[in-house]
């Protein structure tokens, strides 16, 4: 029974400690970016980390390149989410300028990408990255990693704003034009269209939100144009022409 009880109140106290320690997460965070900021890089790893060992403590994960967005269910929690993944796409920056800490890097990249994915923010974390590579591209040993990052972040997002607003997540409709933007992938220059689409849509989309009457007068145009289009790259030809422009993209030719 003693024991039982000097568990009970091991446990009490170390929850007690995980409390103290969750509520000063954001503060920690917050230390970890001006030192970032001031490139204190040492720092700002020691803050980052303590950041995320409070997360992964709290969630019970054993490690903090573990977390995943889905242990963050909550539609509040979006604006920790977006704090996550800068913090992880930091580390990686880090992480990248030395070489023994390579698998660092690429665990940290790839914890970037996770928490982008289909979450309110990937059009602003992967406009984030494109220009990262543009500027820093011929500077970084890293670049084809970084570009592959950016064409994985476009193409498993399942997000297709413009559809979504016309017959809703789970339509065939909108089934068929997620269908259609991986095909698109693999054509000349469909990842540059892809981007253009996030780029743009979401603008659009959020413009309709604030406008009702747009909003209704808008699906009714482009609802009977998606679902038309949903079922034209359903046809043989559609997929004959979509074959061909998928061997001029493994070909390297250009459009």
């Amino acid at each position: 029974m003693s024991d039982t009880k000097e568990e009970s109140r091991e446990e009490r106290q170390k929850k007690l400690t995980l409390q103290k320690q969750f509520s000063k997460r954001i503060t920690v965070a917050r230390q970890g970016r001006e030192a970032f900021l001031e490139k204190d890089y040492v720092s700002c790893m020691r803050k980052y980390n303590e950041y995320l060992k409070i997360l992964a403590d709290t969630k019970e994960v054993d490690d903090i390149f573990k977390l995943n967005p889905s242990l963050f269910g909550d539609e509040t929690q979006i604006s920790e989410l977006l704090l996550i993944s800068h913090i992880y796409w930091e580390m990686a920056r880090i992480y990248e300028m030395t070489p023994k800490f390579q698998a660092n890097f690429q665990k940290s990249l790839n914890q970037f990408i996770k928490f982008t994915i289909n979450q309110p923010f990937q059009v602003l974390n992967a406009e984030m990255l494109r220009k990262y590579i543009k500027i820093n591209g011929k500077k970084s040993r890293h670049v084809k990693l970084y570009s592959e990052s950016y064409s994985q972040i476009l193409i498993e997002s399942r997000k297709c704003y413009i559809a979504t607003i016309c017959f809703g997540d789970i339509h065939p409709t909108t089934d068929r034009l997620r269908i259609f933007k991986d095909e698109l992938s693999n054509w000349p220059l469909g990842l540059e269209l892809i981007a253009l689409y996030y780029k743009y849509s979401t603008k659009f989309v959020l413009f309709l939100e604030k406008h009702f009457l747009i909003k209704k007068v808008s699906k009714a145009i482009l609802g009977p144009i998606l679902l038309s289009f949903s079922i034209l790259t359903q046809t043989s030809i559609f997929k004959r022409c979509s074959y061909y422009l998928k061997l001029l993209q493994k070909s390297g030719s250009k459009l």
